[in-house]
């Protein structure tokens, strides 16, 4: 029996509701990376029939979620050490973008809406809450994509938001880790340089930001599969 949970939502088409639930389960790795995804148990466990499966298949290829094996079959993508770097490198070049549009950019109410979330952060920090904090995280990270008017950064900016997202999920369910306290520090200081309009110190801190989560993913995912090979 496959461990996924079909996404209940109406009015979409089967392959729809096919490639958001395949894509859910793959995010929190209810799928496994490796794993076989075989047309008859789909079928099975969704209701459906193949052939909304093997177009959900093929966005899923298309996203890096899935591989399709011609004459073999689909499996679920791999994690490893490139990756990880590849999704933290994009995230540093798409934040840069956006962090230098939107100092040039932010009003007081941008200001005030970013602060908002710090706020609550914050509070997620002090309670230990590291389910809510990182949920506020993401939404730290989009709105800044969002404030700079560009779509396709923002767009890209959840994609690589969600390739991370199935990282944590990976190496720790839905702990966030102990970087917390620390990244939550480097938000505050963000804020503090928006204000500023200081770009090019944005931008150091910036790739500080995401090079330290980058090597605190490296280290877990090393340590996870020296263990598995003792």
């Amino acid at each position: 029996m496959l461990n996924i949970s079909p996404v209940e939502t109406p009015h979409r088409t089967k392959e729809e509701y096919v490639y958001e639930t395949l894509r859910k389960a793959i995010m929190r790795c209810e799928l496994k990376p490796g794993e076989k995804l075989v047309m008859d148990n789909l079928s099975e466990a969704l209701g459906v029939s193949p052939i909304p499966i093997r177009g959900a298949l093929q966005r899923l290829q298309a996203e890096g979620l899935a591989e399709i094996v011609p004459h073999t079959g689909a499996i679920v993508s791999e994690i490893s050490l490139e990756s990880i770097t590849e999704i933290f490198a994009l995230l540093e070049a798409l934040e840069n973008v956006a962090f230098e549009a939107v100092a040039a950019t932010a009003n007081q109410a941008d200001i005030a809406e970013l602060e908002g979330l710090i706020e609550q952060m914050e509070a997620a920090v002090a309670a230990n809450d590291p389910y809510t904090w990182y949920d506020l995280n993401d939404q730290f990270h989009l709105t800044i994509a969002r404030l700079t008017g560009m779509k396709l950064l923002h767009r890209f900016t959840s994609r690589a938001l969600d390739s991370r997202n199935r990282l944590r999920y990976f190496l720790f369910g839905s702990f966030v880790g102990p970087r917390m306290a620390q990244a939550h520090a480097e938000h505050k200081q963000m804020i503090t340089l928006l204000k500023q309009k200081d770009s090019e110190t944005l931008r150091t801190l910036v790739g500080q930001h995401n090079r330290a989560a980058r090597d605190a993913y490296l280290v877990l995912i090393e340590t996870q599969t020296n263990h598995q090979n003792i």
